[in-house]
């Protein structure tokens, strides 16, 4: 199935959204279409077994404030606070006071190529985009955390959040500057990497898609991705079809260009 995490909030204020759809079964069997819990997460993959290759990974070029996306494939223990923080492992959208996130892909044999495919791929969807991908933490921000590895609560798994592909807080204004989002393990890679970028364009405040080629399609809205990797669109409708009142308002169409451009480096 193809769905997608999220958290969806205005000013700091946490509401619930949903990602759609779903055609495919996902790799931990769920069934297609299945969404039990509601709220602000994704809850599916697109199925298909297709990796992106390593090779363009060469670093973008800095933003002049420095935020940066950290992609963190280690554990990691999360705390939940009002506010996300990524600088304090906070995260606003955990259903638990703690949530310990196993490592990602951590019985793989291939998991330093696994891992290098996904910071290329994520890399590759940036294009031109003076953001910097790294994955060691930095030691000041702002910079944008995403957390790879275990399940979803609401499937019996290890971390504390009802989302099944992953989760972020939808941030209309972003106001929080170090966002947390989060993408489970058990998805191909080249999924695990359209999660990463969607994770990063909902904390900016991107609205979901209906477009299966589009990095923000599910985030909120009915919409089955395509199997290969996804674009960022600088002219595209927008639609959150599950609880509409969280969607952010003057972005339809969307520029997702410019918001990883532009807006990510304000």
């Amino acid at each position: 199935m193809t769905w997608k995490p999220i958290a969806i909030g205005l000013l700091y204020v946490g509401c619930a959204a949903q990602l759609g759809g779903g055609s495919k079964q996902d790799d931990n069997g769920d069934p297609p279409g299945t969404n039990p819990d509601g709220g602000n997460g994704s809850n599916g993959g697109n199925g298909d077994a297709s990796v992106q290759p390593p090779g363009m990974d060469a670093a973008n070029a800095a933003c002049p404030n420095g935020r940066k996306i950290y992609l963190a494939f280690d554990s990691v223990t999360l705390t939940k606070a009002t506010t996300s923080n990524a600088a304090t492992n906070e995260a606003s959208w955990l259903t638990a006071a703690t949530s310990n996130v196993p490592a990602w892909h951590s019985n793989s044999a291939t998991r330093a190529n696994d891992i290098a495919s996904v910071v290329s791929g994520v890399k590759s969807r940036l294009g031109t985009a003076p953001i910097e991908v790294v994955t060691t933490k930095p030691t000041t921000g702002p910079f944008v955390m995403i957390v790879f590895g275990g399940q979803s609560t609401g499937n019996g798994g290890t971390v504390a959040t009802i989302y099944r592909a992953g989760t972020n807080y939808h941030d209309c204004g972003d106001i929080v500057k170090s966002d947390v989002g989060w993408v489970a393990d058990g998805f191909n890679l080249t999924y695990t990497a359209d999660l990463a970028v969607g994770a990063v364009g909902f904390g900016l405040g991107l609205d979901g898609t209906t477009d299966p080629n589009d990095c923000m399609c599910g985030w909120g809205s009915n919409c089955n991705s395509a199997t290969g990797a996804c674009t960022l669109s600088a002219n595209i409708p927008s639609q959150i079809s599950y609880n509409t009142e969280t969607a952010c308002p003057n972005q339809n169409p969307q520029n997702e260009v410019a918001a990883f451009t532009t807006k990510f480096c304000q």
